[in-house]
């Protein structure tokens, strides 16, 4: 049985790229022809127009979203162009991502144009689109994770997927995501909030709550696809924050204090950040997928605010809090995916909101029973693989 997968391989995002991996590996563990397809989405006339009015004007006009990114662009424009450091270390971080995916994914073809998608998929079995933010409110504009090209005699199915976002901004955009959705023929979320979306656009059909494709994996098979030996060789402390919060940290410095070993840490990954240039003992930029979760798994505690950094403490059983990045009340805020892994494994206590950032030493000692998690986790896997099953026919 062919399948074709709809995913992110070519993003230059940790965990875009190991959810991608994870779920084509289950499927080829599972006995299935696995066919990525090709296609980086490039947008079109009509697809720039309706992302500029439904997307960025609106913004124009919004005092808030300008201020923060007249910040933004001020801190980048400026402290970036005098950080040496930085500009080198993201031309070696991109040549480990380069290297990581032409090892792992097996792609077979030069990059499709969008008119040759339809074409393409038309004699596979079903086309299967995942994991992660996949339905972004800019992902729906642009027609393509939303699975439009696929011919109606395939069978399309989402694995996992998540739109990002707690709602949908626009009656566009809602009446878009309910014109796809009504198409897609098996339906499944990562987070509680993508299911209520769903259903208040009053889409009729079931829709599932799944573990995102890493979870699908477990320990033993992940230590297959990442480098043994140690990275960094001392005790460490790990830092992976995706945000720009200062107090995270002052929070992680705290924490260094009171375990008593060094911070190593991924810095400026999903935009500059000034404030990550002095927080840290070690920086690492040579480090590819693989080897972000070889960082995980050796070091004695983790602290995020990134949904792939977390899943990964959690297989490698390690100590861990994970942080907001955004405030609940954004409209870009990604909480809920968070929100959604804690209360799946009872690890609500490692959630933390900023007010909680004081009490260094209760947290500190307050150990994961990973016996209890370890069951929960179980559990959610194998419903997620009778999904996986029931939906493509196995």
């Amino acid at each position: 049985m062919k399948v074709s997968v709809v995913c992110i391989y070519y993003n230059r995002n940790y965990g875009s790229v190991l959810q991608s991996l994870a779920l084509n590996r289950y499927l080829e563990k599972s006995g299935f022809e696995v066919d990525v397809i090709p296609f980086k989405d490039e947008a079109g006339l009509k697809e720039k127009l309706d992302v500029f009015l439904d997307l960025r004007l609106p913004k124009l006009f919004n005092p808030e979203i300008v201020k923060r990114k007249i910040q933004e662009r001020k801190s980048q424009n400026v402290d970036s162009n005098e950080d040496a450091v930085y500009i080198e270390g993201c031309k070696i971080r991109e040549k480990a991502y380069i290297r990581f995916v032409n090892k792992n994914f097996n792609v077979r073809l030069s990059e499709l144009a969008r008119k040759e998608l339809t074409d393409y998929v038309k004699d596979s079995d079903a086309v299967i689109v995942g994991s992660d933010q996949l339905w972004t409110p800019h992902d729906i504009l642009m027609g393509y994770h939303t699975l439009e090209f696929v011919p109606d005699t395939v069978k399309k199915v989402s694995y996992a997927t998540s739109f990002g976002v707690s709602q949908l901004p626009t009656n566009h955009i809602k009446k878009k995501a309910k014109r796809f959705l009504e198409r897609i023929d098996v339906l499944s979320v990562r987070e509680k909030q993508g299911k209520r979306i769903i259903e208040d656009l009053g889409i009729k059909k079931k829709v599932s709550v799944v573990v995102d494709p890493t979870m699908l994996l477990t320990r033993e098979e992940w230590d297959k696809l990442i480098q043994p030996e140690r990275i960094v060789k001392d005790k460490f402390l790990f830092c992976y924050f995706l945000g720009n919060n200062p107090e995270h940290r002052v929070f992680a410095q705290k924490v260094k204090d009171k375990l008593g070993m060094k911070i190593v840490a991924l810095q400026h990954m999903d935009e500059y950040d000034a404030g990550d240039r002095k927080y840290a003992d070690e920086v690492l930029y040579n480090i590819d997928p693989g080897q972000f979760v070889s960082l995980i798994r050796d070091a004695e505690m983790i602290l995020t605010d990134s949904f792939h950094g977390s899943v990964f403490s959690v297989l490698y059983h390690k100590g861990f809090f994970v942080l907001n990045r955004h405030k609940d009340n954004e409209s870009r805020s990604t909480n809920s995916r968070i929100e959604t892994l804690c209360s799946m494994l009872n690890l609500q206590t490692r959630h933390l909101p900023n007010e909680a950032l004081n009490d260094i030493d209760s947290l500190v000692q307050n150990a994961i029973d990973y016996k209890a998690v370890d069951k929960s986790l179980e559990e959610h896997r194998n419903m997620s693989i009778d999904f996986l099953t029931n939906a493509l026919g196995r």
